[in-house]
């Protein structure tokens, strides 16, 4: 488990701004309006919190856990706990690193407690994914969630 902190690397595109898969624009997509506050990023097997927002969280803290099922079993896991302090806007903290092999069968979940001076405390719970957590919007400018995200309030 290795802290990481990267400063200014991850920029967030709008998902109407982003080429279809087929190679051209999306022309079927909404216009977004808002900008991400915090979002998660992926860099290889390494999760990313981006902070966004304009300025600094005095901390955050990261734990995340999972399951698998095989046969009538249920098998759990639990990654290791990430901590920062005074994480600035635009730098990217790792919260999670998932194995590209092992980690394909376990529906995976991430619980971050974040705290600033506009949000207050706040516990940010991801959705849970098979293989690991993509690139998600955690919290809007307009400090609406995320699609399928929890965030709960101290």
């Amino acid at each position: 488990m290795e802290h990481k902190i990267i400063e200014n690397e991850f920029k967030w595109i709008p998902l109407d701004k982003r080429p279809s898969r087929f190679g051209g624009p999306s022309l079927y997509r909404k216009k977004e309006k808002r900008h991400p506050l915090l979002w998660l990023a992926r860099k290889g097997n390494e999760l990313y919190l981006v902070n966004s927002s304009k300025e600094s969280l005095d901390f955050v803290i990261s734990t995340s856990g999972g399951f698998a099922t095989e046969d009538e079993d249920i098998l759990t896991c639990e990654g290791p706990k990430y901590e920062y302090k005074n994480v600035k806007p635009n730098n990217a903290v790792k919260v999670e690193e998932f194995d590209g092999y092992y980690d394909l069968d376990f529906v995976i979940q991430v619980d971050l407690k974040i705290q600033s001076k506009s949000i207050g405390c706040i516990t940010i719970k991801t959705p849970p994914e098979k293989g690991g957590i993509g690139e998600t919007v955690l919290l809007w400018d307009t400090f609406e969630n995320g699609k399928y995200v929890v965030i709960i309030v101290e």
